[in-house]
């Protein structure tokens, strides 16, 4: 299942040397048969730890062609998803090492040097996962003919929650365990939104799908749509009105995933409105109909799409580079904002006022009352503070 602008195959293009696998000095995939998963898939608890023995059943190593290249890979083959997956991964960790501005160390498990990703794991289900020194992969409603291995946005999630580890550190255990793993999955998410945006074909396909109106239900709203099996995918989409007292049950019941709603939900807001920004900063639309375009009149006045529709058919290309000029300004604030979490420690709240730290360390402040507005409605308190 392919993420939407990711329909037909798209070439990555990955520097250093890159062998059978794929791999490189840095991960590798291993194409294991009838594997049993890493983690138990009822209650996500370790089983057994990777890397995956060279005496059980997989297949050899895909190998690139003559030219050192995996472009010549036919789309439904298992050497296929191999390669797709290795490139998901390589993409979505170089995109967060460029905004946090250092490499990270994938793996910190002792005796494993490099990151496992196993892109066919049946026995998971609908679904996908990772844990120390690994990324395995299911299919969606477990039809072998979508493996989620070949769709981005669930690999690049899956990277994400490496990314998260390495630079906030690791979950505490006690009571705000429950907080820091709700935060992961909105987190998560947050990356996996970034990474894709670095895709001329996703940006282009969003454009052509809102007509540069963005506060609705497209492909970057419904990030994680096609993640976590069908009984999640309702839940978790950015474009949503969810509060911190409308999700308070989902603590009683450890869901996270709806837990995690209205820290997701005022991130994309906060993305949202920085790209608007841009848009007006560029002479593309005039504050008045920046100021009326919300989520809440996305729903109830059509005519702010029409508007809309009519200010990016003059420009297309101006809206699509507002939105990549966005994507780099919130990427910057989220990886600083990670970064000062490590020493905070990881409630919404604390995350909330780390976001307004960080831009205004960054930016002077230049987004603080989008950022503060919407927190706010999402019952999320920010405490300024200077970094």
């Amino acid at each position: 299942m392919a993420a939407r602008g990711f329909e037909m195959p798209r070439l990555a293009r990955i520097s250093g040397t890159i062998g059978p696998g794929p791999s490189d000095r840095r991960m590798y995939v291993v194409d294991a048969l009838r594997k049993d998963p890493y983690r138990d898939p009822d209650n996500g608890d370790p089983i057994w730890f990777p890397p995956y023995p060279k005496s059980m059943p997989h297949n050899d190593p895909v190998p690139p062609a003559a030219d050192g290249h995996f472009d010549h890979l036919e789309p439904g083959t298992r050497e296929f998803s191999a390669a797709a997956a290795f490139a998901a991964a390589h993409c979505a960790f170089e995109v967060w090492e460029h905004y946090l501005g250092r490499r990270l160390r994938l793996v910190t498990r002792r005796g494993q040097h490099r990151l496992e990703i196993v892109p066919r794991v049946t026995k998971i289900g609908d679904g996908a996962w990772s844990g120390e020194g690994f990324i395995e992969c299911g299919f969606a409603n477990q039809n072998q003919r979508q493996p989620y291995c070949e769709n981005i946005d669930v690999v690049a999630h899956e990277c994400g929650h490496i990314i998260l580890k390495r630079v906030i550190g690791r979950p505490p255990k006690g009571r705000r365990e429950f907080d820091r793993r709700s935060h992961d999955e909105a987190g998560a998410d947050l990356v996996a939104l970034i990474c894709v945006l670095h895709f001329d074909s996703v940006v282009n396909a969003v454009m052509a799908q809102t007509r540069g109106k963005l506060y609705s239900l497209n492909i970057l709203s419904q990030i994680g749509e096609y993640r976590q099996g069908s009984g999640h995918r309702a839940i978790r989409t950015a474009f949503q009105g969810r509060t911190m007292a409308s999700v308070s049950r989902a603590r009683r019941a450890d869901n996270k995933h709806l837990y995690a709603q209205p820290l997701l939900g005022a991130a994309f807001d906060i993305l949202v409105e920085m790209y608007e920004d841009h848009l007006v900063r560029r002479g593309l639309i005039d504050r008045d109909l920046a100021r009326r375009s919300t989520r809440a009149a996305a729903k109830r006045h059509s005519g702010i799409r029409r508007e809309f529709a009519a200010r990016y058919a003059l420009n297309p290309d101006g809206f699509a580079d507002s939105l990549r000029d966005a994507t780099a300004d919130f990427a910057y604030i989220l990886a600083l904002a990670w970064r000062k979490s490590r020493r905070t420690g990881v409630t919404f709240s604390r995350v909330a006022s780390n976001i307004a730290a960080a831009d205004l360390r960054l930016n002077q402040g230049r987004y603080g009352q989008t950022i503060r507005r919407a927190f706010k409605k999402r019952q999320i308190g920010v405490r300024l503070s200077r970094p």
